[in-house]
């Protein structure tokens, strides 16, 4: 450095255009190998959970049967037993909905049974 002047340098710097395709191409690919895998694992994830509130509904129901007694035979719906259920104690939520799209869940009042549709 004389006279107080700096040296610049003239390189190359940065990326190719070729190189910044090719980058965005993999990142590409892997998305569409990421993405249907994550949205089946959700789909899963949601029909795990609507199974799993069916079996905490039912073994509320049978709860209630050996503590109080019979359940409620005017009761036909899902949401009815979730109700009654919630007013007794039996569950804290006093609604419950599908987290699966689609789907609905369905009391058989003679078995006192829960099933996702």
């Amino acid at each position: 450095m004389k006279n107080g002047r700096k040296k610049i340098i003239i390189g190359k710097m940065g990326f190719t255009l070729l190189e910044v395709i090719v980058v965005i191409a993999i990142i590409g690919a892997l998305t569409a190998l990421a993405v249907p895998r994550f949205t089946d694992v959700l789909g899963n994830a949601q029909e795990n959970t609507d199974l799993a509130n069916a079996k905490i509904v039912e073994s509320a129901i049978e709860l209630y049967k050996v503590e109080i007694g019979e359940f409620p035979t005017e009761i036909h719906t899902f949401d009815e037993v979730v109700t009654e259920l919630n007013k007794e104690g039996y569950l804290k939520n006093d609604k419950i909905i599908p987290s699966s799209k689609e789907k609905i869940f369905k009391y058989n009042s003679d078995k006192n049974i829960i099933t996702l549709e």
